[in-house]
Parts: C-alpha cells; structure tokens; sequence
C-alpha cells in the first residue's frame, strides 16, 4: 500500500477530537444561512400539505440554495464526509457507511443525490459525520463544495445513453475533480475506468468480485483491447488491475492485513457482499475498525426501499431496482430460481430508450414464465421471449402476482416502476 494511503487507517485522536468539538459547539451559520434553512423547512412542509409527490427533500434543498447558494459549502464545514459515486449501487453502499460510521451521521437515506438532496440532508443533521451519495455527473461540482475525506467511486456503466455521457466521458470527469481533492479514494479496482480516474497515492483499491467488461473493452489510456480474465484485466500499454487492499473471496472480505471475516449479511447477493467490501473499506478510512463496520452493518435488510419486501398481490414480492444493463445482470443473480416480475418504463428519470435490454442476458430466464408489466410491457414481453422466456403481460403487477409459480416473488424494475412499488404494504416480518 502507498504509505499515503496507510495513514487514512492512523488518525483516530483526529477523527475523534473533531467529533467532540463538533458536538460541543455545533455548525458555524451566517444569519444568511439561517435564514435559508427556515426558507428550506416552510418550503418542505408546503409540500407535504399541498399533497404533491415526493416526501419534500428536493423543494427544501432548492429554496435552500436559493437564499444561500453557499449552503453546501457551509453546511459542509467540519464533518468528516464520506462522498460515494458511481452508475450503480450508490444508495445501497452509502446506507452501509452509514451505518458502519454510528450514529452522529448525516446522510442522504432517501437517495436524493443531487446538490438539493445533498443540501437538505446536511441541514437536517448537525453531526459530525456524513455519509453522502452523489449522482455520478454532479460529483464534479459536488466534491468541491463538500470537500469530502473520503471518497468511495464505486463503478462506471453504461446508463440511460439518451440524457447521460458516455462511460469514458464520467471517468474523466472524476478523474479532473479529483485532481482538486485531497480525498482519500477507496477505488473499484475491478473496473478500468474507475482506476484510470483514482490518484494512485491516495487509492485504497477494493476488489468486490463482480466483472463487467462490457463497458471496458478499449484501454481508457491507450485504447487497446483489454484482456480480462476471471481474476484480472491488463493492456498491452501496461495499465493493469492494481492489487486490491479489501477484496472479497467468496463469502468472505479480506482486509488489508490479509485477515478474513465472514460476511454474515441481511442484505442478498454477490452485488452486496461486494457493496460491503467497498462500505469497510470506506469506515476503515474513517478509523472504524472491520469488525465493528461489519456488526453494525450485517442486519440492514434494505436501503431505501431496495431489497425490502412488500405486499403484491397478496404474496410478499422482494424489490429489486435494475435501471441499465450491469445493474439488471446483478438483478438475475439475486433473484435466481425464484418467481420473478419485471416491469419497465420509460419515462424521465429511466431514459426514453428500452434498447438497452437487448444488452441484458436473460439467458437464465430461459424455460421459465415470467411476469412483464410497466408502461413498456410489450418490448420487454418481445425481449423475453426472444430469450426463450413465456412472457405473462399485465399492466397490474398485483393481477401478475396470484398466476406467478410459487414462492416468494422477486418484483424487478427500472427507477420510475420503482418509486411506486416502494411506496407499497410492507410484508409483515
């Protein structure tokens, strides 16, 4: 390990002093401030009564910054922040910092991760800590304003190609804000262009054990063919997966001094014990040692909805979000042999194109019936049955549920389908 990266693990009396000052005497705020945080409530608690959609958090961190459109810079002054980017798992992982990090935290648990949703949740919580999830094209303006210790960049995907960059274009904006930062970078060694983006004398390299060549064919240095292997990827140039300080192996992290714990986790699937590689590795940044980020994170059983169990039907229906080719192929391995119903849209916040499913191997649903709904049912129907699946349409996932095979259900779907699912009965524990 470079020895700069060592000392992100040596600095508890700092950590701590800054938390005892903090606790005693609170946030510096400008009667300017002041005044924008009282704009922010009134404006959320009109939201709320007049009945609209959404639980508030964008409007108050827009009428935030409008009064005071330093507010993030302020409201940012003396935490000790962990900032977490990338296409995919951004809510998930950040939960886990959040709870490995204790309880003084604030963080952005609704998933909010522009500058409105970063705002509000730094004026809601006056601790000393944050955990802070950012949408990966805001991470630029963001990390400057937040100045974060600790960086987690988690992956770079193709998403939405309608109203997004291309992959290689979002690693080189990271790579430029970071040249600004004296953030440690707890880095996605897996991934060629999240490495192509890390300073590497402040890198502490994960392995989370996924690949995902698809979006990582050409060198991003030289643009040569990678070669990737189960293990590893290397080009010609010389630009090679570095060594990972956290990885995991099975069922198990490997820390940095080469120990193994188990990963005894609430959460399902590969793509989380991968997620709580990166989550240690980001609170051993922040001096919270593995085990204890491990106990505290190990009951979360969801996170914003995600992974949580609902009523559908009348039959409990695990919620799965997939929004992008990656994020579906991670989607599959969770759900496995069990009943599943996907539903896409394509509004706004999802992209407009549905040809991103021709991207997806459905291979696995091969054999089997499987629901489709959401507003682009039909072209989800036609993608499944070109895949060998009997596609079974409705527009009502709870008409779906009772004509599913038994066992409990798995309810996959991009973001907009999402946000109304979750909002859905919860099945009773």
């Amino acid at each position: 390990m470079h020895p700069r990266a060592a000392t992100a693990f040596a600095r508890p009396q700092e950590v701590m002093g800054q938390r005892a000052n903090l606790a005693g005497m609170g946030l510096m705020r400008t009667p300017r401030l002041s005044l924008a945080l009282a704009a922010g409530s009134l404006t959320r608690a009109a939201t709320r009564v007049s009945g609209r959609a959404g639980d508030g958090v964008h409007a108050r961190g827009v009428a935030i910054m409008k009064v005071e459109p330093r507010a993030i810079r302020i409201l940012a002054q003396g935490r000790s922040t962990v900032m977490v980017t990338g296409t995919n798992g951004k809510t998930t992982a950040t939960h886990m910092i959040a709870r490995a990090l204790g309880d003084e935290v604030a963080h952005n648990a609704t998933g909010a991760n522009m500058h409105s949703g970063v705002v509000a949740a730094l004026a809601e919580s006056r601790a000393p800590w944050a955990a802070l999830e950012v949408d990966e094209l805001h991470f630029p303006t963001l990390v400057a304003q937040v100045r974060p210790r600790v960086v987690v960049l988690l992956n770079a995907t193709r998403d939405q190609l309608d109203r997004s960059h291309e992959v290689a274009r979002v690693a080189t904006g990271w790579e430029r804000a970071l040249r600004g930062s004296a953030a440690m970078i707890v880095a996605n060694a897996a991934d060629p262009h999240v490495v192509a983006a890390t300073p590497a004398d402040r890198a502490i390299w994960c392995d989370p054990g996924a690949r995902w060549p698809d979006d990582a064919r050409t060198c991003p240095r030289c643009g040569q063919l990678i070669d990737w292997s189960p293990e590893t990827w290397a080009c010609i140039c010389g630009f090679a997966m570095p060594e990972a300080h956290y990885r995991l192996d099975g069922d198990d992290l490997i820390d940095l001094q080469g120990e193994r714990h188990n990963l005894c986790l609430a959460l399902p699937g590969r793509v989380n014990r991968g997620n709580a590689v990166m989550a240690v590795a980001a609170a051993a940044a922040m001096c919270v040692d593995v085990d204890t980020a491990l106990a505290r994170m190990a009951p979360m059983s969801e996170a914003s909805g995600r992974f949580g169990t609902y009523d559908v039907g009348g039959r409990p229906a695990r919620l799965i979000l997939a929004k992008n080719p990656a994020g579906m192929a991670e989607a599959m391995d969770i759900v496995g042999d069990a009943p599943l119903i996907i539903g896409i849209n394509a509004r706004g916040v999802d992209g407009r194109d549905t040809s991103w499913l021709y991207d997806v191997d459905f291979a696995s649903l091969a054999g089997r019936t499987i629901g489709v709904t959401g507003e682009r049912r039909d072209d989800l129907a036609l993608r499944l049955h070109l895949a060998g699946a009997t596609p079974l349409v409705d527009a009502d996932p709870a008409v779906l549920a009772p004509r599913m095979p038994l066992g409990d259900l798995c309810l996959v779907g991009n973001y907009s389908n999402f946000m109304v699912w979750r909002r859905g009965v919860p099945w009773p524990r």
